[in-house]
């Protein structure tokens, strides 16, 4: 196998492996349950992803030598929380969350900047591209294991959402991101 084969593939299939069950990825199937909006919420969660893994890169081994591992965990912690303390405000109903505010586009893409900025995946796709020094193949293999494996998540989760009370999957997803951001604080992985 050549090297540029290579380096996308073991990106694709390391990041894939990092992201599954990954808290972002619930994430992103609350919204898409909550909301409604499967493609708003995929194309903002693509444009955040490819925000973080060019960050990742580009830049990432300069981010983790200014800003503390410790300060990037609290902050993407302290983001869960406030994400699910204002889904307990968004009035789903009435398509509340989707007007005024950047929508479900603009949701998921904060989602994804904010909290997977020194994440895991980030730190595993800059020592990717120390690795292979091939930055477009590492980026590429990154952003595609992300479309697949969190797309998957948010299509069966906009799928599960239709059949079951609106209400209710706003009320738990609240809850859930609000417990995922406590326990982020805390430092339970």
């Amino acid at each position: 196998m050549d090297l540029a084969t290579e380096a996308f593939a073991v990106t694709l299939l390391t990041i894939a492996a990092a992201e599954f069950a990954d808290k972002t990825q619930l994430g992103l199937m609350l919204l898409a349950a909550s909301l409604r909006k499967p493609a708003a919420i995929f194309f903002g969660m693509i444009a955040g992803y490819a925000v973080v893994a060019g960050a990742g890169v580009a830049v990432g081994q300069v981010l983790l030598t200014v800003v503390p591992l410790s300060v990037l965990t609290t902050i993407s912690g302290l983001i869960f929380v406030v994400v699910g303390l204002l889904m307990l405000r968004i009035d789903v109903q009435n398509d509340v969350a989707t007007k005024g505010s950047g929508g479900p586009f603009r949701t998921a893409l904060l989602l994804i900047v904010l909290t997977e900025m020194g994440d895991k995946t980030q730190i595993v796709t800059v020592a990717l591209a120390v690795r292979f020094a091939q930055p477009l193949l590492v980026f590429t293999g990154a952003l595609v294991a992300f479309a697949v494996i969190d797309g998957l998540s948010i299509m069966l989760a906009s799928t599960l959402g239709k059949r079951l009370p609106t209400e209710r999957i706003r009320r738990v997803s609240a809850i859930i991101f609000i417990v995922l951001g406590i326990l982020t604080l805390i430092g339970f992985p």
